[in-house]
This record gives C-alpha cells, sequence and structure tokens, in this order.
C-alpha cells in the first residue's frame, strides 16, 4: 500500500487596500519630520552665527523726567550705556517730538508726548548689536500746580529814581523787590532816552532765568506785550514853560531884587559901567583906586520870559528859560559926566516844583547888558536873533 503524500502549498498574505485616512496619516508624519528637521537646522544656523549677537533695548536703558510746573512742564530724558559699549552710545539720542497742540515746555498732566530714538546704525553693526530702538508714547504726570505771580507783582518792586528838572530828568530804574525769585528780576528801560519830561511814558521790561522760575514752579503772568509795563515820569519839579503860570509876587520880587544890583560899586555894576563910559568916549576917574561913577536909580521898563523851543531841550549846554527884566538907568561921575542907558537883569531856572509852588533863586540874579542903543536891548529881550527861544512879554 503506498503511501499518499500531500503537498502544503503556501498561500501569500492578502494585500490590504490602502486607505484615504491611513495615506493622510504617513503625509502628516513626512510632513512633520521635514519641520523638525528645519527647526533643527535653524537652531543649529542660530547657535552657529546669530548667538554671537547682543541685544538692546534703549527703551528699558532710557529714563523719562518731568520738570517745571502744571502747564508749563518740560520732558526731559537720559540714556545709561552698557558697558563695553559707550562709543555707541555716544550716538544715541532721544528726541521729544512736539505736536502742534502740545510743545515741551508747556506740558500739562495727562499729555502723551511721543519720544524716538536715533542711534548709529553702521556703528550697531560692527558691534554685533541687536538695537530695539524706534518711538514710543510718555504719559506726563507728577507736575505739581504754579505758584501765581501776576503782571502787576512782577512789577510791584520797580522804582524810578529821577535826577535833574523836567524837561530834561534823567531816569534810572532799581529793584526793590525781597521776594526770593522776584529780588533777581532785571529791570531796564526799553528805548532810553537821555532825558525825559513829566508825564512821558517810560517802558519797563523785565529780564528773569526763566529755567529758574519753572524749576521752582512760579508761574508769572505776562501782560498784552509780554513782560513789559508802562510808567509814567509824575512828581518831579519841571522848569516853566507857560509864562502864564509866573505869579505876579514872584515877579514883583525879580524886579525889586534886580534893581539892588545897581547899587554895588563891584563886580557887574563896575564892568558894565566902565562899557558904558568908554563906548561914549566917556574918560572914568578914579579916587583913592576906586571908581568915581555910580549908577542912576533904575527904573524899571519892561519883562520878558524866554523859554528854549522844545526841539533844542536836552541840548549841552542850553538854558531852558529865565526872566530878562529891563530898566531905564545910566551912569553918572563925581564930576557931573552922565550916559544914559538901559540895562538888563536876567533871572534863570525858574521851577514849577513837584508840589505845584514857583520858586527862583533871587541871588542868582545877574546884569547881562547895559547899552544906550534901545535897539540892543530889544534884540536881546526878544530873542531876536536866536531860533532856538522863544519870548514872551510879561504883562505888568
Amino acid at each position: 500500500m503506498g503511501v499518499l503524500e500531500t503537498k502544503r502549498v503556501i498561500q501569500p498574505p492578502k494585500r490590504r487596500r490602502m486607505t484615504k485616512r491611513r495615506r493622510m496619516m504617513i503625509l502628516c508624519a513626512k510632513i512633520a519630520g521635514i519641520t523638525a528637521a528645519a527647526i533643527a537646522l535653524i537652531i543649529g544656523i542660530y547657535l552657529v552665527g546669530f548667538a554671537k549677537y547682543t541685544y538692546i533695548n534703549l527703551s528699558e536703558l532710557t529714563q523719562a523726567s518731568v520738570a517745571g510746573y502744571n502747564g508749563h512742564g518740560t520732558l526731559t530724558t537720559s540714556t545709561s550705556p552698557m558697558a563695553g559699549y559707550e562709543d555707541f552710545f555716544d550716538t544715541v539720542s532721544v528726541s521729544v517730538l512736539d505736536t502742534e497742540e502740545i510743545k515741551n515746555g508747556s506740558l500739562s498732566n495727562g499729555d502723551k508726548i511721543e519720544i524716538e530714538y536715533f542711534y548709529n546704525k553702521e556703528l550697531a553693526k560692527e558691534h554685533k548689536l541687536r538695537v530695539r530702538g524706534g518711538s514710543e508714547f510718555v504719559t506726563i504726570k507728577d507736575l505739581p500746580e504754579g505758584k501765581p505771580i501776576s503782571y502787576d507783582e512782577l512789577f510791584a518792586g520797580v522804582k524810578l529814581t529821577y535826577e535833574g528838572v523836567a524837561p530834561a530828568v534823567a531816569v534810572t530804574v532799581t529793584n526793590t523787590s525781597t521776594d526770593d525769585m522776584l529780588a533777581d528780576v532785571v529791570y531796564s528801560i526799553v528805548d532810553p532816552k537821555e532825558f525825559y519830561d513829566e508825564g512821558e511814558t517810560v517802558r519797563v521790561r523785565a529780564d528773569f532765568d526763566v529755567s529758574k522760575a519753572v524749576e521752582e514752579a512760579y508761574d508769572i503772568e505776562a501782560g498784552p506785550e509780554g513782560y513789559v509795563k508802562d510808567f509814567t515820569v509824575s512828581g518831579v519839579d519841571r522848569y516853566l514853560t507857560d509864562p502864564s503860570e509866573l505869579p505876579q509876587e514872584l515877579l514883583d520880587q525879580m524886579k525889586e531884587y534886580g534893581a539892588t544890583l545897581f547899587g554895588t560899586s563891584q563886580g557887574d555894576a563896575n564892568e558894565f559901567g566902565l562899557r558904558l563910559l568908554t563906548s561914549t568916549g566917556a574918560m572914568y576917574t578914579t579916587d583913592g583906586g576906586e571908581y568915581t561913577f555910580a549908577w542912576r536909580t533904575p527904573v524899571y521898563i519892561s519883562s520878558y520870559f524866554t523859554c528854549l523851543n522844545e526841539d533844542h531841550i536836552g541840548e549841552p549846554g542850553n538854558q531852558v528859560n529865565d526872566v530878562k527884566v529891563v530898566y531905564d538907568t545910566g551912569v553918572i561921575q563925581s564930576d557931573g559926566k552922565a550916559v544914559s542907558a538901559e540895562a538888563v537883569v536876567v533871572f534863570k531856572d525858574i521851577v514849577k516844583k513837584a508840589d505845584g509852588t514857583i520858586t527862583v533863586d533871587l541871588n542868582e540874579g545877574e546884569i547881562v547888558s547895559a547899552s544906550t542903543k534901545d535897539s540892543d536891548i530889544k534884540a536881546l529881550v526878544r530873542a531876536t536873533n536866536d531860533e532856538m527861544y522863544t519870548s514872551t512879554k510879561l504883562e505888568q
């Protein structure tokens, strides 16, 4: 009986069919692998190259501070350099960007101010610096309220000092304030003149350290034209320019005193007496060294007030006003020889005092002319040949 052999046939496994879901899973796995490789490559490149750079954030190294007072504040900035990069930080600057609405110097609490950083980019590359800058906004806060000083208070310490007699008064200005801030204000006259008249305006300007005022929070009010105020020259003595103000009592005193000047035998009386005698060819005689002529008792004729015209006031050497008194007189010698003449006595500097009284120094009266020619006397007292003066005959 034979043996029945059986042959084992091995069947290959059945091939599974690829599903759509499986294909997506395989694709995602491949993408993840590629991404991981790319990240590893980037990290490698960074570690090899970019790890050598130093990062700087200018905002973290910059300090912003405010000064002044609310409504008049200022913003300043300062940047602290990093050790080893001082030359780079020398190029760093921070600019406060003004706007039309807000200007640095007139800041108030709550204002938002933009600041911008600038630096040398080429130098940053040389130092392998990665700099973060650009611009940012700073909010203003903690400004104190200002200490108000009004416009009138600013000029309260002004003192005008007068020297001379109007209309030729020299004016100086001084500061009499005892306030810590105002005592340092410098007052000066705007467009100063050599001389001022009573009633004229003196413009005074106040100059002070603005930065100090802001630092100490002084809120100083300005006027319509800034820190300038007008003052009026007042309370001064004044040369008389209106002859109608001359009191009759004073004129009478000048007439009486003037007549006494011819009673002396020396000084002006002698000089003009000799002039009269020699002008007529009369020989004068002496007795024991003394002249033998005498003045005839003067008789009052008229008076004239002479005043310097306004456009010549203040010019050196000019006499502002005077009163000239004219007398009919003459000289006579002991032998009976006589010369008739008219003579003039002048009283200078008639002053209207600050209290309204009018004065003249009678002791300063002097004989200024004696002539046998009436025309010479008239030319003198009427200022005929002097266009700088105006002469007015006084009614007596």
